[in-house]
């Protein structure tokens, strides 16, 4: 038996998500499988190595959310990500975290208790995922992994998971990755965020974020992509200035934006670094973006194309 979860593209709500705003996440077709096989003992065949309880935090950590209810059967378990999660050895910031997480809870309780219950398996992974990031993050990628390409609120209260999550698909355009090759590291950029919540113009600026991010995705679900872009952009802009001015980072710089530009002179409708910035990941959307890839390849940035895909699945094929 055989289950999938998909990666995910934050593109509304970069870390305005984590203080409680609105945001939308695109579910992308690089996926985490996981597969059970009978076996005397537990054990955990991932993309990473192989791994027993108690030497992998994630696996550790749906292991004891689970555990809560169930007793845990042995197994042979395969935990393997699509390629496209790493290139050249470094991660993508694509959400295979999330996702695996997500795979592991559902097939577990498929196993247990013969049931693919997604509420379940979304309150469960939820709580294992605040667990492994010790409150760090928000849980919009875990959204994204269980239901598909969301509008994500987050939860006040980990053990009621009383977050806001409405299906939300966006017109099926052309989404271009591209890979710098730098590196960001996501919780470290949250944790800055943090340390100046309470400052007055931290909260200014969010309260504008806001704004745009919801009149965007309003327009989102009128299906008025071109009306969106213009409050998707003006809200980035806030969060940069907020990064730059009051947290004291750069989370996107002057080489950045030219590549977006490039993005947007050769056919991108719009172009933006997703998540937490830093440099690593941009993507473009648009209906033909040939010339956008040529154009990002001529300066040396490795491309991947991606497809909206559905939430957390069992395969046909198992």
């Amino acid at each position: 038996m055989e289950v999938s979860a998909p990666g995910k593209i934050l593109w509304i709500g970069s870390y305005s998500v984590v203080f409680g705003g609105i945001s939308h996440v695109i579910a992308i077709n690089k996926r985490v499988r996981c597969k059970h096989e009978r076996s005397d003992r537990l054990e955990f065949i991932t993309s990473y190595g192989i791994f027993k309880e108690g030497e992998n935090e994630l696996i550790d950590s749906v292991l004891k959310v689970i555990r809560e209810r169930f007793p845990i059967i042995k197994g042979r378990i395969h935990l393997v990500n699509d390629e496209g999660f790493q290139i050249d050895g470094k991660k993508t910031g694509l959400g295979s975290s999330s996702a695996a997480t997500v795979a592991l809870t559902a097939c577990l309780m498929r196993v247990l208790t013969g049931e693919f219950d997604l509420n379940e398996i979304y309150r469960l992974s939820q709580k294992a995922n605040y667990l492994r990031q010790k409150g760090i993050g928000s849980g919009f990628d875990i959204a994204a992994a269980t239901f598909g390409s969301v509008v994500y609120r987050r939860f006040k209260d980990v053990e009621k998971v009383d977050s806001t999550v409405k299906p939300l698909r966006v017109h099926d355009y052309q989404i271009l990755l591209g890979f710098t090759g730098r590196s960001a590291n996501t919780i470290d950029l949250v944790r800055r965020f943090h340390q100046m919540e309470n400052v007055p113009r931290f909260k200014e600026l969010m309260k504008e974020i806001e704004i745009d991010n919801e009149m965007a995705i309003k327009l989102l679900e009128m299906g008025m992509l071109d009306n969106a872009i213009p409050h998707i952009k003006l809200a980035r802009r806030y969060l940069n200035v907020l990064a730059k001015d009051v947290v004291g980072l750069e989370i996107e710089n002057e080489e950045d934006r030219k590549i977006i530009e490039l993005a947007e002179r050769n056919g991108a409708f719009i172009s933006l670094m997703p998540g937490a910035g830093g440099g690593d990941l941009i993507m473009a959307m648009g209906e033909d973006l040939k010339r956008v890839e040529q154009a990002w390849q001529r300066i040396g940035i490795k491309t991947i194309y991606v497809r909206q895909d559905e939430g957390v699945r069992v395969e046909n094929r198992s």
